[in-house]
């Protein structure tokens, strides 16, 4: 394989695409940010950045963003079990084969890992997994645990911020485990376009596992006052994620992932870290780091304020 020295990033101005887009131009990459919205990728991107308009679910549009790449990095915006993921699927990977991709790198969005139950949802992530990596393209695939990113919700901020508690994940206060910061996820995307991981499957997530209120207790220094871990019932989150998404089929389908983690009967997700960190040849952000260091440039960006 000759270097890689080009990537398009799709989904390139969301929480995870958009840490891809950085991170690629850090390493020195030609990099093609493709969203559907154009505008806001030019005000929210690097000028550095190529902005191109294409939607996964258009494969004019796809093999057009992918033309001329050494590489891509995507995720799925849709339910993995759906209809819309299986047309995704099918134009990310025809596209990738008729540019002639080097690598292919695929996150799962959410953790699939062999420790959880089967449902439609992780069904669905493992099923999209193997169809990237039989695509006939050098391909890597990334399994984060929960994203960091997600303690920006509107919601969970006001909470914390008007009541002093955290009411995310829906798991128990007692439960240890590695949360992932896109950030990181980054780091090893772009790592892993040249490193010896092609064909692999990768369970991923950043240093620093810890139980809800230990997460508390970091959060409480950021917003200095107390924070408290209430963690919603599965069924009032699956509730709330149905407002946020507008879709009830999303909001079960989404909390049955975490109603998987807590039926494990040991703590988890837990990752090794420090195997990562030697394998892809990064160093990840412990969680108390970014909480410190991360959380605050991240509300800046989305128009969020603690």
């Amino acid at each position: 394989m000759s270097k890689i020295s080009s990537l398009v990033v799709f989904g390139a101005t969301g929480t995870q695409g958009h840490p891809v887009v950085d991170a690629a131009l850090r390493a020195g990459l030609s990099v093609r940010a493709v969203s559907r919205d154009v505008v806001k990728a030019e005000e929210s991107l690097s000028s550095r950045a190529e902005v191109c308009e294409a939607d996964l679910l258009e494969a004019d549009s796809v093999r057009q963003a992918m033309a001329g790449m050494d590489a891509a990095f995507f995720y799925l915006p849709v339910m993995p079990q759906s209809a819309e993921a299986e047309a995704m699927l099918e134009h990310v990977i025809a596209a990738a084969r008729a540019a002639g991709l080097q690598r292919l790198v695929f996150t799962t969005s959410a953790w699939c890992g062999e420790a959880m139950p089967p449902g439609p949802f992780v069904s669905g992530l493992r099923a999209a997994s193997e169809r990237v990596l039989n695509s006939g393209v050098e391909a890597v695939v990334l399994r984060p645990t929960l994203y960091l990113a997600n303690l920006v919700w509107p919601h969970i901020l006001r909470e914390i911020r008007e009541l002093g508690q955290l009411t995310y994940p829906p798991l128990d206060s007692g439960r240890r485990l590695n949360w992932t910061a896109t950030e990181d996820q980054a780091k090893l995307a772009v790592a892993g376009l040249e490193a010896d991981v092609a064909g692999e499957v990768f369970d991923i997530a950043s240093p620093e596992p810890v139980t809800g209120p230990e997460l508390c207790r970091m959060l409480a220094q950021v917003y200095r006052r107390e924070v408290h871990y209430a963690p919603q019932t599965v069924a009032d989150f699956a509730e709330t994620l149905s407002h946020m998404a507008a879709s009830a089929e999303v909001g079960r389908s989404v909390a049955a992932l975490y109603e998987g983690i807590d039926r494990m009967p040991e703590d988890g997700p837990l990752i090794d870290t420090e195997a990562l960190e030697q394998r892809f040849k990064v160093r990840l952000t412990p969680v108390s780091e970014w909480v410190e260091q991360r959380m605050g440039a991240l509300l800046d960006l989305y128009g969020q304020k603690i």
